[in-house]
């Protein structure tokens, strides 16, 4: 999304409440703990902190990347990426919503991005971050999921399935993305997951999974979103 037309949004959302998810995560600068994501156990929760009628609430958060070299900075909506303490090119047009979770690849080359454009019951995307040439790109990674997925649910109104960013394998060779049928009144089997993993960073889906096979093979990656789904 331009950034102009990402900020003209976030101008008309509230900033007062924050949506805190039990869990904890290592990632912060300064050895403190984080908040796990909302969709993955190995994000860290992008928050604003709580503020009031007159104070908007702000975000200062560093992921600090499993090499200790790199560091993704999100000031508010803004994010840059710091490589050995010199800032790279590549994010000044791009922005993150305010409610994301971001989580590092092991070997610290890329990271993804999980972000709503709405809230908890928004439409959710994600992106990948990866430095190339001393430069930051970025690119969605659900575009074959959301199609594969629409094979599995109808709606009585056109409705974007939401994609979550998982677990990192094999490297930041693959990825592991979760689809879900939006929980809006609209879609008959709202909730709905299935699992694909993906490869970094064209997104081809090489190997996919029912909610069933996947909650058993992957929930303990999973976060809060999935919480009642795991024991069952």
């Amino acid at each position: 999304m331009p950034f102009h037309n990402f900020m003209l949004k976030l101008s008309s959302m509230n900033f007062l409440a924050v949506t805190i998810v039990p869990g904890l995560v290592f990632g912060a600068i300064g050895g403190a703990t984080a908040t796990a994501g909302i969709w993955s156990q190995d994000s860290t929760l992008l928050s604003f902190t709580v503020g009031s009628p007159d104070i908007p609430g702000t975000r200062r958060i560093d992921v600090l990347a499993p090499d200790h070299q790199k560091i993704a900075k999100v000031n508010d909506v803004h994010i840059q990426v710091v490589v050995d303490g010199k800032s790279l090119l590549g994010t000044e047009n791009e922005g993150v919503g305010p409610l994301a979770e971001l989580a590092w690849a092991p070997d610290s080359t890329v990271f993804f991005i999980t972000e709503s454009d709405g809230g908890i019951i928004g439409t959710w995307d994600t992106w990948v971050y990866w430095i190339e040439d001393g430069k930051v790109h970025r690119k969605s990674v659900t575009q074959e999921v959301t199609k594969r997925f629409k094979q599995h649910y109808k709606c009585m109104e056109p409705e974007e399935a939401n994609v979550g960013g998982v677990k990192w394998w094999n490297g930041s060779k693959t990825l592991l993305l979760v689809a879900e049928v939006p929980p809006h009144s609209s879609c008959p089997e709202m909730g709905k997951v299935r699992g694909y993993m993906v490869l970094i960073p064209s997104g081809e889906i090489v190997e996919e999974w029912d909610e069933k096979r996947l909650m058993a093979d992957w929930g303990q990656y999973l976060g809060e979103r999935f919480a009642r789904r795991k024991g069952n």
